[in-house]
C-alpha cells in the first residue's frame, strides 16, 4: 500500500516531468528527455544496487549520501565521464529544487543535495564543424537527378545557411518565409518561444525559390516547409528522417574523402556557419543573436574551436513525445510498476 510520502513523491515527479519542464519552463523536448533519462538512471541505480523498486521509492531515497553513491556508480559501473556525471547531478538538483518550491517541507533535502559540487572537467569545450571544402563536398552528395535528392540538397544548404536547430527546422511552415520585395527572411521560433529572423543570401533565395516551385506549388500557407508524404498527404518531417538523411550523405562524403568527419548530424551544420562567421570577423554578439543563444557564454565555445581536436559527436535519436494518460487510478499500480512509471512520465 502506498504511503502518503510515496504518493507525494510520485505526484511531484509527474508534475516536474510532464508539466513543469515542458509547460511552465518551456524546455525543448530534447532537454526534457535528458532530465527524464537522468531520473530513470537514478531509479535503476536503486533497483540494481539497493534492491529498492520504483514502487517503493520516496524522498528518503534522495539523501546527500544516496546522490553521491549514484554519481560514483555512474563512473565506476557505467564509465561515465565527469561531464555526464554533472548533467545527471544537475537534473536531480533541478527536480529537488522544484519539489522544495512546491512543498517547503522538502527544502532541507534540496539544500543538502545542492551543496554537492560538480566534478572537474576540461576547461575548453570541443565543437565539431565542417570546413568550406567539406561543405562543398557535402552539398554535392545528394543525387539531384531525383526528387528526393533535390529535397535533400536544399535541406542541407538551408540548414547551414540559417544555422537553425533540428527542431526549429522541422517546425518551419511556409508562413515563416517572409518576403519584402526580393529580400527574404526566415522566422524561426527557438528555445523559450523566442523568435528570431534570419536573412537569406540572394544565392540561397534562388535555391529556395526552386524548392518552393517544385515541392510547394499548390501548398497551403500553414504547410510544413519540409515534409514527407504519407497516403498522399504532406506530414511534418520527423527528426529521425533528418538523422537518416544526414548519416546517408555524411557517409557518402566520408567515402569520397576520408578527412570528412564521420557521424554527421544537423547541429554540425549549425556549428559550421558559426565558425564561418567568426573567421570572417563577425562579432560574437551578432553570432549569438543569429544562433538564438540566450547567453553569450554559450557562443564563446566557437572562439576556442580551432585549438581543439574535432570531437566525435554524440548524436541523440529524436523521437516524437508521446502523450500520456496521467489519470491512472492508484489501485492499478499494485504489482504493476509500468503503470506507475507511465503515470510519472518516465516512459
Amino acid at each position: 500500500m502506498k504511503t502518503e510520502s510515496n504518493m507525494r513523491f510520485y505526484e511531484l515527479l509527474r508534475d516536474f516531468l510532464v508539466e513543469y519542464l515542458l509547460v511552465r519552463r518551456n524546455f525543448s523536448t530534447k532537454t526534457a528527455r535528458a532530465y527524464k533519462q537522468s531520473l530513470n538512471l537514478y531509479r535503476l541505480f536503486f533497483s540494481d544496487m539497493r534492491g529498492i523498486q520504483f514502487g517503493e521509492m520516496d524522498f528518503t531515497c534522495f539523501s546527500r549520501d544516496d546522490v553521491y553513491a549514484f554519481l560514483t556508480w555512474l563512473k565506476q559501473e557505467r564509465g561515465c565521464a565527469p561531464q555526464t556525471q554533472n548533467l545527471r547531478l544537475a537534473a536531480i538538483k533541478s527536480f529537488l529544487r522544484f519539489c522544495a518550491e512546491e512543498d517547503v517541507v522538502l527544502m532541507p533535502l534540496y539544500i543538502s543535495v545542492s551543496g554537492i559540487h560538480e566534478f572537474k572537467t576540461q576547461k575548453k569545450q570541443r565543437v565539431e564543424y565542417l570546413t568550406q571544402p567539406q561543405l562543398k563536398l557535402l552539398f554535392q552528395m545528394p543525387d539531384t537527378g531525383t526528387v528526393k535528392g533535390r529535397r535533400d540538397r536544399f535541406f542541407l544548404i538551408f540548414a547551414y545557411e540559417t544555422g537553425a536547430r533540428l527542431d526549429e527546422l522541422v517546425n518551419l511552415t511556409l508562413e515563416d518565409v517572409i518576403r519584402t520585395n526580393d529580400y527574404v527572411t526566415i522566422r524561426i521560433v527557438g528555445k523559450g518561444t523566442k523568435v528570431r529572423h534570419v536573412p537569406l543570401d540572394p544565392v540561397v533565395v534562388k535555391h529556395l525559390d526552386s524548392y518552393l516551385k517544385e515541392f510547394h506549388n499548390e501548398s497551403r500557407s500553414n504547410d510544413f516547409l519540409f515534409y514527407t508524404v504519407h497516403d498522399g498527404q504532406h506530414t511534418q518531417m520527423k527528426p529521425g528522417t533528418v538523422d537518416y538523411m544526414m548519416k546517408k550523405h555524411g557517409d557518402a562524403a566520408h567515402n569520397a574523402d576520408s578527412s570528412f568527419p564521420t557521424g554527421l548530424h544537423c547541429h554540425m551544420l549549425r556549428h559550421s556557419i558559426a565558425m564561418a562567421m567568426l573567421k570572417k570577423g563577425i562579432p560574437i554578439s551578432y553570432i549569438r543573436d543569429f544562433l538564438g543563444h540566450s547567453s553569450i557564454e554559450t557562443t564563446t565555445i566557437y572562439s576556442h574551436a580551432d585549438d581543439e581536436m574535432i570531437a566525435s559527436a554524440l548524436s541523440a535519436v529524436d523521437h516524437e513525445p508521446h502523450k500520456k494518460d496521467h489519470s491512472i487510478p492508484a489501485k492499478d499500480w499494485k504489482g504493476k510498476e509500468e503503470y506507475l512509471l507511465q503515470y510519472c512520465g518516465l516512459v
